[in-house]
């Protein structure tokens, strides 16, 4: 089997860190690859670390005519039998070799919360370029299927988490310069509306007035930034809430939480969520998307209805006063990540679409 990735993200967010587990996991099943990455993106670093062999392109944007006819090159030199587009503006690009006469069969993956845009150009890509789809979760998949896809064509392939990426509590506090004593909740994802971080900042500051000790860690980065940096003043919480920026490893800072809140307007999975799982982190989220297949309201988790701030602030509450049920929580929630969003299972499930779409 030969298989070739594609990937337009220049930052390592949640869908390249997947790529790159994909492919290291099927590297050491002995699967020949190549990846196609975007030039000067951080997965171009962490794949020359891995030693996957891999190509850059400009990939400015979908249309990218130029970076289309060297992905073409590429195709022609490596002579793939698959093709894995893991994100729409690659697709758009794989769709120009499909039309050039590729051979090589074309997988898409959709990790958005969002419909199908309704235009020739993506009823194209995805009715008829790609042979198969591979959702982010069920809630992704039913997306597809309202939007016109054939709900054959589309399988759910959950992300997965590298269980040997957790650090200690101690280490992980000591890195994040937060004394002992303090309450420390967390979230992790990039700084744009969806995440609905304004809703958390805003919760946190009635928090603050039942929990004084209670400290906000907001990891990541992104365009509004700026933005709730100037809330964080104006909400007089200068000094309680920390900014340490983005954090690829996500294993190494969790376990410093007592609680992570992930309050997502709309969410394809939430691979973070996964990660504080793993770390045995506490969790309240959103009720939406796809939050609720990984985590289970009273079972492996707490959940609050979306873009509610009052909502977040009485689960984070109930969360805290009931310390010893959110550990019971915490601790399904980490078996839950072993059985079922593992890295092995994630690459084992992807591999089977491969057999599948080879197997006609």
């Amino acid at each position: 089997m030969k298989v070739l990735h594609l990937d337009s993200g220049l930052e390592f967010r949640g869908g390249q860190q997947q790529v790159l587990h994909l492919a290291t996991g099927l590297a050491r099943a002995g699967v020949e690859q190549h990846l196609v990455l975007r030039r000067g993106s951080v997965l171009e670093r962490h794949a020359a670390e891995a030693k996957l062999p891999f190509t850059t392109l400009p990939f400015r944007f979908e249309g990218d005519l130029a970076s289309a006819l060297k992905l073409q090159t590429v195709i022609r030199r490596f002579q793939p039998q698959i093709v894995h587009a893991h994100d729409a503006r690659t697709l758009g690009l794989a769709a120009v070799a499909w039309a050039m006469g590729t051979p090589s069969r074309i997988i898409a993956a959709r990790r958005v919360a969002f419909p199908l845009r309704r235009n020739p150009l993506t009823a194209m890509k995805y009715q008829s370029v790609a042979r198969r789809i591979v959702a982010v979760s069920q809630f992704v998949r039913e997306l597809l299927v309202a939007s016109g896809i054939d709900k054959r064509r589309v399988d759910v392939v959950y992300d997965g988490f590298d269980l040997n990426r957790v650090t200690h509590t101690s280490d992980a506090r000591q890195g994040l310069g937060v004394a002992a004593a303090a309450c420390l909740i967390g979230c992790a994802g990039q700084f744009v509306p969806e995440k609905g971080h304004e809703g958390l900042i805003r919760a946190f500051a009635d928090i603050r007035q039942v929990i004084p000790n209670a400290i906000l860690v907001l990891i990541g980065d992104g365009e509004l930034k700026d933005d709730y940096r100037r809330m964080v003043q104006q909400l007089d919480l200068e000094g309680k809430v920390l900014f340490p920026g983005f954090v690829a490893d996500l294993g190494s800072v969790l376990p410093a939480l007592d609680l992570f809140v992930f309050p997502s307007l709309h969410e394809g999975l939430g691979s973070s969520l996964l990660a504080a799982m793993a770390c045995k982190v506490p969790i309240c989220a959103s009720r939406t998307g796809g939050i609720p297949e990984i985590v289970q309201d009273g079972v492996t988790g707490c959940l609050f209805n979306p873009d509610d701030a009052a909502a977040i602030t009485q689960s984070v509450l109930d969360a805290l006063r009931s310390p010893q049920r959110s550990r019971d929580l915490a601790k399904g929630a980490a078996n839950t990540v072993a059985q079922k969003f593992s890295v092995a299972r994630m690459v084992d499930a992807t591999r089977e679409v491969y057999a599948n779409v080879l197997r006609g």
